[in-house]
């Protein structure tokens, strides 16, 4: 999800639409994002602070997207055409990463390793 702060409110929004494809209420990684503990609260989940092992999935994904738009930063069209923009943006980009993307350690797009 995009949006232009970061908040517990965020936060809540974001587990909500998450949860919805749970059939349990999970046990969630975090990093020091202060905003995380709150909504995890209010929602009675329970987390554990990780910095390194099962996250670092997640957070590969976000260094490549921050490679991937470096480029662009400064005429990236958020603030002229919305968050609409960003929103379809992240999804485009996430099927290329997903499924088009030869992932360097697997040799084929991580969606192949699924099947």
């Amino acid at each position: 999800m995009a949006s232009w702060h970061r908040s517990a409110m965020n936060a809540e929004h974001v587990l909500n639409k998450a949860l919805k494809a749970c059939l349990n209420k999970p046990q969630l990684y975090v990093d020091k994002g202060p905003w995380y503990i709150e909504a995890l609260k209010s929602l009675g989940l329970s987390w554990m602070h990780i910095t390194h092992g099962l996250r670092n999935r997640v957070e590969r994904w976000f260094r490549t997207l921050k490679e991937r738009t470096k480029a662009f930063y400064n005429n990236f069209p958020a603030r002229r055409n919305g968050i609409k923009s960003v929103k379809l943006f992240l999804k485009t980009f996430t099927y290329w990463y997903n499924n088009l993307r030869t992932h360097q350690t697997l040799k084929m797009p991580p969606s192949k390793c699924l099947s």
